[in-house]
């Protein structure tokens, strides 16, 4: 069969799965015409965003109002990077005050995400009918990913923090540091989660390139510019980049390490990192819905890292680190001192993991056909 054909098949498999991930997507929570979980925090950022930083007039408050949070009215989330806000701020002022305004971003980044860890996983397996099976099988194993498919439905930072990062690894495994870098920009500018990934990012430049200053520009200087100048409206806000680093990343950065998320003595919602990998005190986020993890796949991904080191393989290696470096991150911060982390921090790198199971499966077939 001609490749064309292959890719053709293929691609239809992938039009099909994502039509059908949109609409149980559609049916599933844009019935829910109220908070859930912690959308009482980001939607009413967004929403205050319009009023006091872009001193715009908000469209009415109408079928729902604030939640009853103190301080909610002048509240616009310092404790994380503004960029879902902003939005969510821009689909809000065209689209009402309504949960389908805050959502339907996630939406679409849900089904983009798909989209991605096919043609990353294609790529790490390649062209011809065993890539294209890996692509779909990655994009299958994301969309049936319990813990995704809860947070890509609602109005929270973590799908776009995902997405952002999942799209910055796809460009940087084809070698375009360029669009990666910016990329990873937009995935710091999500949620700090995504600040440590500057490490894998630099790793596999270093594999692809001796060039110390095109590591510390695309790699660095890049993210670490579009950072500020999105964040420039604030900067405003605040009064001057001083009090926009204390207001918002020394302010953060504190947060983070510290608990307060939420009350020690709700142990059903707490889950530390490793309680991850078995599903342990899966976050209930309301209206029937919890933040579950996949230990089989979370298992996999343990047992097949190794793969990527006795391949030798930078790519499996930065995939795999990828995910790894993002755990670490939050086991960094629960040793530091925040005892409060909930199980759907596990969409961050998810996706990526998901990606790199299948991708390192369909690897290691592959050697061992080489080998007979």
């Amino acid at each position: 069969m001609q490749l064309k054909w292959i890719n053709f098949f293929f691609y239809l498999a992938l039009v099909v799965l994502i039509s059908v991930y949109t609409y149980e997507t559609i049916i599933t929570f844009s019935s829910i015409n109220s908070y859930i979980g912690d959308e009482v925090w980001y939607p009413t950022a967004a929403y205050n965003m319009l009023k006091l930083v872009f001193h715009v007039t908000p469209p009415p408050m109408i079928s729902i109002g604030y939640p009853n949070e103190q301080n909610i009215q002048t509240y616009i989330n310092p404790e994380h990077p503004p960029l879902a806000k902003y939005i969510m701020a821009v689909f809000i002022y065209f689209m009402g005050y309504y949960p389908i305004a805050w959502r339907l971003p996630s939406w679409i980044l849900g089904d983009l995400m798909l989209i991605v860890g096919y043609f990353l996983a294609k790529k790490m397996v390649g062209n011809g009918i065993l890539g294209n099976l890996a692509g779909i099988l990655s994009s299958l194993l994301i969309a049936l990913d319990p813990n995704v498919w809860s947070l890509h439905g609602i109005g929270l930072l973590e799908i776009y923090v995902s997405f952002f990062s999942l799209l910055s690894l796809y460009f940087l495994l084809n070698d375009k540091p360029l669009w990666a870098s910016l990329a990873l920009a937009l995935a710091m500018l999500s949620k700090e989660s995504a600040y440590v990934l500057i490490f894998p990012f630099l790793y596999y430049l270093g594999e692809i390139s001796n060039n110390v200053k095109k590591r510390a520009i695309y790699g660095i200087g890049l993210p670490v510019l579009i950072y500020v100048l999105f964040s420039t409206p604030l900067i405003a806000y605040y009064g001057g980049v001083k009090a926009w680093l204390d207001d918002t990343v020394i302010h953060s950065a504190s947060w983070d390490i510290t608990n307060g998320h939420i009350t020690l003595t709700a142990t059903s919602q707490i889950s530390t990192p490793w309680d991850w990998f078995l599903n342990i005190h899966s976050f209930y986020l309301g209206y029937n819905l919890y933040a579950n993890t996949n230990p089989y796949v979370l298992i996999l991904w343990i047992i097949t890292t190794p793969l990527a080191f006795i391949f030798r393989d930078s790519k499996m290696i930065t995939t795999t680190m990828w995910a790894w470096t993002m755990w670490i991150g939050f086991v960094i911060v629960y040793f530091l001192g925040n005892h409060t982390l909930f199980s759907f921090y596990v969409t961050d790198f998810m996706p990526v993991a998901d990606t790199y199971v299948v991708v390192s499966l369909f690897r290691l077939v592959k050697k061992i056909n080489i080998l007979k």
